[in-house]
């Protein structure tokens, strides 16, 4: 299976072509291109724009080729890129009409650069909003890719998210397999092709409380993507895997995911998204920690085959 890796977190390791070289010796073989990096979560929370996506698509296609040619050239697929987020919030219709214009021209830049992936969040609906309001902004919002989608054989992978509500983790509809699996299922119905999917981030998973071996059951065929990431069972903190134990207990049920995604029988890039838990580290420090991060990927790897064959 490919492993791969934030593009983000392999800036330590020198200029765009000796980060990728390196990465590839490592044993990744596969990206996650952060497409996000050009307009911040904060930035958009701020109601600001970076400008970067007001640029033509062919300097954006210009800018994110530069690591496609630089991966591909030593033998790392851009298996997935991840938009801005969050997609839209409601109320802001001028930011969102924004956040439409961004997400269609990463669409097409992902199209051009030849990564079939790309990882959106749902919509911030905010608090107070039953199941069926939530599903109805958010089929409403996505369904207007369907066409650009289509036509690009992109596919658009929503993952799995959470909110704050007075200041605890608030349990939407959006971090609920039943629910993105209802709005896919009903988004490639409307397209008339299965250009929806679904990314599962174990992090988002564990500090909303699920059961990850379930959740995946339930996604099934949906699973196109994955973030895979530790966390400390309360906040999103991005970490290597197994670094987030408190003394004997594990905070993330690893053996339930591998064996999760082998009773699926997922077989595309268990990507990393690791960047707090690498990019915390000492700048000297943090090839050793994306090292070490493959070499989970590389476990990973090997016990979800085991799985498979035993079938259990």
């Amino acid at each position: 299976m490919k492993i791969g890796i934030c593009s983000g977190v392999l800036n330590c390791l020198g200029d765009v072509n000796e980060r990728y070289k390196r990465a590839s010796e490592m044993g990744y073989t596969a990206i996650d291109l952060n497409m996000g990096e050009k307009w911040s979560v904060g930035q958009i929370y701020k109601k600001e724009n970076f400008g970067f996506f007001d640029k033509s698509v062919d300097e954006i296609i210009e800018y994110f080729s530069q690591h496609s040619s630089a991966a591909k050239a030593n033998g790392i697929e851009v298996f997935q890129a991840h938009a801005p987020f969050p997609s839209a919030r409601m109320g802001l219709d001028e930011m969102n009409a924004y956040t439409r214009m961004t997400f269609e021209k990463c669409v097409l830049a992902a199209e051009a650069i030849g990564c079939p992936n790309l990882v959106v969040h749902p919509i911030h609906v905010g608090e107070h909003i039953s199941d069926d309001e939530a599903f109805e902004v958010n089929f409403e919002h996505f369904k207007g890719f369907s066409e650009l989608l289509v036509r690009t054989g992109i596919t658009m992978c929503i993952e799995n998210a959470y909110y704050y509500v007075n200041g605890r983790i608030n349990c939407a509809s959006e971090s609920n397999a039943e629910f993105l699996i209802r709005l896919v299922e009903a988004l490639n119905a409307f397209a008339g092709s299965e250009c929806f999917a679904i990314c599962y981030d174990t992090g988002h998973g564990n500090i909303t409380g699920k059961d990850h071996y379930r959740e995946l059951l339930v996604y099934g065929k949906h699973l196109r993507t994955l973030h895979i990431h530790d966390t400390d069972g309360v906040h999103d903190t991005h970490l290597i895997p197994y670094t987030g134990r408190y003394l004997d207990r594990q905070a993330t049920d690893w053996t339930g995911i591998l064996k999760g995604l082998a009773k699926i029988g997922y077989d595309g890039c268990l990507s990393f998204e690791s960047d707090s838990g690498i990019l915390g580290m000492p700048e000297d420090v943090r090839p050793a920690a994306i090292n070490l991060n493959a070499s989970i990927g590389k476990f990973f790897d090997r016990k979800i085959k085991e799985y498979k064959e035993s079938n259990s």
